[in-house]
């Protein structure tokens, strides 16, 4: 089995609402597994363009995997589509009836009889149980092609993905062919990135290495055969980076600044303004998080920022809310008030109004107060209101996570 296709089904996914993020999974487990991809497409919920979207995909490729179309209402189609396309006969499940009833009445609920549709499987072919959703999933095949089907929703397909498809590419292509470490930076653009990584490019022209910028952060991708093999290429990498490489594969920094606090037994609170309760958000993101965070506000206000974090008003007053001095008040103010080891603070004018001469939309000031004293950072990001906010939070992560490296 070398050629694959997928296919995401729904209407929603050809408009600006909805983005077809399953098919980057799938597209990962494929190319571990050596898998070449050569159609990826979306189809609206119709039913003879799902049908001919499924002839088309099998022409061309013998492993199709299709995503959606799966739920109980009138415009979830893909079971029909299948049947339709492959000539299968369908019929009722009275397991599956009474295995989604126990599921509704397990939350005090009577299963409405429209999700009678979600037990309809093919004869003599592989019905999925699905544990995270009603929805079921299929193994189909068709002489030598095979055809996996699997709900839309994202942690139902995840959960399939490694309770199903995993084990048989396991069985049926002799494992993974090819193993990939993302190395994860912060505080660089991709250019800068691109720029500090030409040492290495020098030395080994043809290999393959990608680099991914996202909002605050840059992952480069190394894929190889063997374990050796990308365990020499991270190290020259890892040379050339430093503490610029906060993390590897799915790390996140909230998930690696969590691990530093509890690794070293201390503990954080936060004062943020302009980011409204993002930084609190993501730290309380992680599971476990409850160990090392002990609280914090959202101090928008003069009087917010004076009341939460202590902050005199006098020099608010003197320096105005969007400035180091504050910044750095608000850090020290919430480390006394919570009793934590780190307090960390942002004030800033995330936009899109509110901006000076003297201090524009985009400008922000982080502060990092610990033991040994105060980290403070002034920032200038000319974007969108939302990216502003990001970027604070991702800014403010790193100079905790670097913070807590030396004086650790």
């Amino acid at each position: 089995m070398t050629e694959a296709t997928i296919l995401a089904i729904g209407s929603e996914m050809l408009g600006p609402s909805r983005v077809d993020t399953n098919s980057l999974k799938i597209t990962a487990i494929l190319e571990d597994y050596g898998i070449e991809l050569v159609r990826k497409s979306v189809v609206g919920d119709r039913l003879g363009d799902v049908v001919s979207a499924i002839e088309f995909a099998l022409v061309r490729a013998d492993l199709l995997l299709i995503t959606g179309g799966l739920g109980p209402t009138e415009d979830d189609l893909t079971r029909e589509a299948l049947a339709s396309a492959l000539g299968l006969a369908m019929v009722e499940d009275p397991n599956l009836v009474a295995r989604l009833e126990a599921r509704f009445a397990a939350r005090g609920w009577k299963m409405p009889e429209v999700n009678r549709k979600q037990a309809q499987i093919f004869v003599g072919q592989t019905t999925l149980m699905n544990d995270r959703g009603t929805a079921p999933g299929f193994h189909l095949t068709l002489g030598a092609k095979h055809i996996w089907v699997f709900p839309g929703v994202p942690h139902e397909l995840e959960w399939m993905l490694e309770t199903y498809f995993k084990p048989w590419l396991d069985e049926t292509s002799g494992g993974v062919k090819r193993l990939r470490r993302v190395l994860k930076i912060a505080g660089m653009g991709e250019s800068a990135v691109e720029e500090q990584l030409k040492p290495y490019y020098d030395a080994h022209p043809g290999e393959l290495t990608t680099i991914l910028a996202s909002p605050g952060g840059v992952e480069i991708h190394l894929v190889a055969a063997s374990a050796e093999e990308i365990a020499r290429r991270e190290a020259e990498i890892v040379a050339l980076f430093g503490n610029r490489i906060f993390g590897y594969d799915d790390d996140t920094l909230e998930s690696v600044v969590g691990e530093l606090l509890v690794r070293n037994n201390a503990t954080l609170s936060i004062a943020e303004s302009c980011t409204g309760g993002l930084l609190a958000s993501r730290v309380t993101e992680v599971a476990g998080s409850s160990r090392y965070f002990m609280g914090g506000g959202v101090c928008y206000t003069a009087e917010a920022k004076h009341a939460i974090a202590g902050v005199d008003l006098e020099l608010i007053r003197a320096h105005g809310e969007v400035s180091e001095e504050v910044a750095i008040a608000m850090a020290k103010g919430i480390r006394e008030r919570f009793g934590t080891t780190w307090g960390a603070s942002i004030t800033g004018i995330a936009g899109p109004g509110g901006g000076s001469e003297e201090k524009p939309v985009g400008t922000v000031h982080i502060a990092i107060a610990g033991p040994d004293g105060v980290e403070h950072r002034r920032m200038f990001w000319p974007m969108t209101r939302n990216l502003v906010r990001w970027f604070s939070t991702q800014w403010t992560l790193d100079l905790l996570r670097k913070t807590i490296l030396r004086n650790a």
